[in-house]
């Protein structure tokens, strides 16, 4: 099985085999490649993101979670450090 894995601004196709790695392996797997294309160290992954938006167990094996051809994004410590500025009221 293959997983499309986004991290900014990149997608990168991760090949899965049976599914049997954690969620967690995808997201550090992500990570790797988009540090190894851009030269930019992004930093350890905070979790995943479903297609439809939603956080992923990481600790939950990736053939439960996903069928072939589905997608993931990264969240880094970057993308919650701007939700929550958004969030936090004026001074």
């Amino acid at each position: 099985m293959k997983v499309k894995v986004h991290v900014r601004e990149k997608t990168f196709v991760v090949t899965c085999g049976d599914g049997e790695q954690k969620a967690e392996w995808l997201a550090h797997v992500g990570i790797v490649r988009y540090d190894d294309k851009t030269k930019i160290n992004v930093g350890a992954p905070l979790g995943l993101r479903s297609e439809a938006g939603d956080a992923v167990p990481l600790q939950a094996r990736i053939r439960d979670l996903f069928g072939a051809d589905s997608e993931v994004w990264v969240v880094l410590k970057e993308d919650v450090t701007e939700n929550l500025g958004a969030t936090l009221p004026e001074s």
